[in-house]
């Protein structure tokens, strides 16, 4: 019986099985592969076997009961208190990087950069095993003055995996010292927000001096509870510590749920750029309406075919066939073909994963080193489900027809030529929305690559300066002062300037504070968070930061320079100036400042944009001061000498900081990498939106191709009576274009919802004007003029002889 059934899949109709195949193929392997990248993000942080009771404390500042600003960084007291006090509480991690998880470590003298370090607790074993390659887990980060490394990193430093006992130096910084290795660690995989390359001992700041408080907030504080615990008496205790401590900061705290924070998490300072779950959510759905096209073209083709299987299923019902037989017949054809689909697309997607990680940037096919079986076997249960609901349609239609009227050519396909119609609606409404999804995505980026920052970014090269233990370090800014001296003698370099934080790098390089603020003519405080930027005396002219009223004022002393400040145009309507020229000489203070310190506002700038454009400027106080050491060197390079500039400045580099690599970015290249998750988005969502668009015309040209082929004998008749090749094409044309024409304004309003839930992430965004419809119906068209058109003409300048005499 099944070979008869292979027999008859293969055997009926070559050109049309051919068709269905390679539509099946297409959707299917693009599923695939977008639920590949849906898979990973859906797996973040999964590796921990605690990640289901593992939550982390974030901090949230407040305007009366309002929520101003929500950080991912807290206390270093919060974890120790809580393992201590809360019964629920099993175990704590902290991780501190200090702003910056950068440094350079000496091995035997020579430099390395390290991307990814924090001091954290021995508890961070325990909550996050770690795959120990040499040494023990259980006490490597127990002592100060102890480090774990990665596997690679062990490599490229010390020439060998096992670093066992090796001893590296942190020349300077916070956590500065001599370290020894006590373990060395597998890398980390991608798919988790706490990538590291080197682990130091958070005993060695307690070695430094550090005392746990409830004042600074530099610290990630994770928390494990006991299985089946919850939250309860956890927040409890947060709310007596907000009380006891916070509240006069008007700040508190707060749980989240470790598993959410890859997707669900949108906290200033985190340790990554999170991912976002409205974009997992568009590619899901992007995923669900390709194999959805590619199974409607199945089920379109079978369905016109059914004409051509009248009179298969009459005599087999003649012969004693019953319906049932006949339903599994075609539910096995269906399935047959799905199944054959599948194990193609398996090995396209075996073939082509190592390109698409490349084009996503993400690297897809060593994220999980073993077989992911709970994927496979549920895309194969999937993919049968949705095989067998496409053939239920077809099978009882076909098995439902009556001997007599197959027989007698009697067939009557009202219900299912309406069905076709209804699919073909929906997949070229689906195509209209990928359409204009595609045509936003594109002018959305265009538009923020284009936006005025407020600053200019060209040709500014950004060295990160060299940082000291403390900021009246002499030596380090001797060096930095030669450094600047020798470079701005070259011919190339036209300005330079020093500050804390350069536009690019995004929040996480910028010092903040949650005390409520006012000016003295307006006694009531603005609960917001404030930012502080140190610069010195170039640094807005070299970014040519708009001056609004006032005028900079620089301090050499470190102290003064408090007293007063530059303000942005945020921080002035969050004080509630009514102009800048009339907040200019006015006095600030924070709550309950020291010795009632009030600052003195100097100036007013017009806002420019540290971070991406999907955040809007956030209230920023700028403290002058010239000699101090900043964290950046931004360098004004001339652009007909920008090749010879880098080696000149590398070579002076060499000279003054022998013993620290050199490296360099580009400005506005790297504004640019702040955009990176929406041009990873753009770029999958416009391709697999062409597959679906591809796949909606591949079904449609089967159908013209059918219907040309079913009325040929009418088409020879009207050629013959006189009837015009621009008549027939019209005849077989209109009822598709008519079809997409309640296609495209079926779909308007839907595109509009949808692009909306999108653009709503971020600050700056364009409006969708009505042309983006308009453009997107366009296209169909022509899209589906070119499949129904080519067709068309080809039966229209068909032979007519040849057409009356089929049979």
């Amino acid at each position: 019986m099944v070979p008869n059934y292979f027999k008859i899949l293969f055997r009926n109709n070559k050109q049309f099985t051919l068709i269905n195949v390679v539509g099946l193929v297409i959707g299917i392997t693009s599923t695939l592969l977008i639920m590949k990248f849906v898979r990973y993000e859906t797996t973040y942080d999964l590796q921990s076997p605690h990640a289901d009771n593992i939550w982390r404390v974030y901090n949230q500042t407040l305007n009366g009961k309002t929520v101003t600003t929500e950080d991912a960084n807290t206390h270093s007291a919060i974890g120790p208190t809580l393992k201590a006090e809360v019964a629920e509480v099993v175990d704590y991690a902290r991780l501190y990087c200090g702003n910056t998880p950068e440094v350079v470590v000496l091995a035997d003298k020579k430099p390395f950069d390290i991307q990814k370090y924090y001091a954290t607790d021995q508890g961070f074993f325990r909550m996050f095993p770690q795959k120990v390659l040499f040494g023990n887990e259980e006490n490597c980060l127990k002592e100060p003055h102890t480090a774990i490394i990665s596997r690679s990193n062990a490599k490229r430093i010390f020439g060998t995996e096992n670093a066992l006992n090796k001893q590296i130096t942190i020349s300077n910084g916070m956590m500065r010292g001599n370290y020894t290795i006590t373990a060395v660690v597998e890398d980390v995989p991608q798919n988790t927000h706490l990538k590291f390359d080197m682990l130091v001992s958070y005993a060695t700041k307690y070695a430094n001096g550090h005392v746990d408080n409830f004042e600074s907030y530099w610290d990630y504080t994770y928390l494990q509870l006991a299985e089946g615990s919850s939250t309860i008496n956890v927040k409890k205790k947060l709310e007596a510590i907000n009380e006891q401590f916070l509240k006069k900061e008007s700040i508190r705290l707060d749980v989240q749920p470790f598993k959410d924070i890859h997707l669900h998490s949108n906290l200033t300072y985190e340790l990554e750029p999170n991912g976002q779950i409205r974009i997992v959510r568009f590619l899901s759905i992007l995923a669900l309406i390709i194999l959805v096209i590619s199974f409607i073209n199945y089920v379109n083709l079978t369905t016109a075919l059914a004409s051509e299987r009248s009179k298969e299923v009459g005599i087999k019902k003649t012969l004693g066939a019953n319906r049932s037989k006949l339903i599994i017949q075609f539910l096995f054809e269906s399935l047959s073909l799905g199944l054959l689909a599948f194990l193609v697309s398996i090995f396209l997607v075996w073939i082509f994963i190592g390109q698409f990680s490349s084009f996503i940037g993400i690297s897809l096919n060593n994220h999980n080193t073993k077989i992911d079986l709970p994927f496979w076997f549920s895309s194969f249960i999937f993919v049968v489900f949705t095989a067998l609901i496409a053939g239920l349609y077809p099978a009882l239609y076909l098995s439902g027809i009556s001997p007599a009227d197959s027989l007698r050519k009697k067939v009557f396909f009202n219900n299912s030529v309406n069905l076709r119609k209804s699919l073909v609606v929906f997949q070229f409404a689906s195509t209209v929305i990928m359409i204009v999804g595609v045509l936003v995505v594109i002018f959305q980026m265009k538009f923020l690559k284009n936006h005025d920052l407020g600053v200019k970014l060209d040709q500014i090269l950004t060295i990160k300066s060299i940082p000291s233990e403390s900021r009246a370090d002499s030596l380090a800014n001797r060096k930095l002062t030669v450094f600047k001296d020798e470079c701005s003698k070259l011919s190339g370099v036209s300005k330079s300037a020093s500050s804390s934080i350069v536009p690019g790098l995004g929040i996480n390089t910028i010092s903040g504070s949650s005390r409520p603020i006012h000016w003295d003519k307006k006694p009531d405080f603005a609960n917001i968070t404030s930012y502080f930027v140190e610069t010195d005396e170039a640094f807005f002219d070299l970014f040519n930061i708009e001056l609004l009223a006032g005028k900079h004022q620089f301090f050499s002393d470190p102290v003064a320079r408090f007293q007063t400040v530059t303000i942005n145009e945020t921080m002035l309507k969050a004080l509630g100036f009514p102009s800048a020229d009339e907040a200019i000489g006015q006095q600030i203070a924070y709550k309950n400042s020291e010795n009632g310190a009030k600052m003195t506002v100097g100036a007013v700038i017009k806002d420019f944009h540290i971070e991406s454009l999907k955040i809007a400027p956030r209230p920023t106080l700028y403290y002058c001061f010239s000699p101090e050491q900043l964290g950046f060197l931004s360098i004004k390079i001339q652009t007909s000498q920008i090749e010879k500039s880098v080696k000149e400045i590398e070579e002076i580099w060499k000279k003054v900081y022998p013993d620290q690599p050199f490296n360099y970015w580009f400005l506005d290249e790297n504004f640019a990498n702040q955009y990176k998750a929406e041009v990873q988005f753009g770029k999958v969502f416009g391709f697999f939106a062409s597959i679906a668009i591809f796949l909606s015309s591949l079904g449609l040209l089967g159908l013209v191709l059918y219907s040309s082929k079913r009325r040929s004998k009418e088409i020879g008749i009207r050629k013959v009576l006189g009837a015009s090749v621009k008549s027939i094409v019209v005849l077989l044309s209109k009822e598709y274009l008519i079809l997409i024409s309640i296609a495209i304004l079926i779909a308007s309003p839907i595109a509009y919802f949808l692009i909306n839930k999108w653009l709503d992430g971020f600050a700056y965004k364009i409006s969708i004007a009505w042309w983006f419809y308009a453009l997107a119906g366009l296209f169909v068209l022509l899209i589906a003029l070119s499949s129904v058109g080519f067709q068309s003409i080809r039966a229209a300048i068909s032979n007519p002889v040849k057409s009356l005499k089929v049979e």
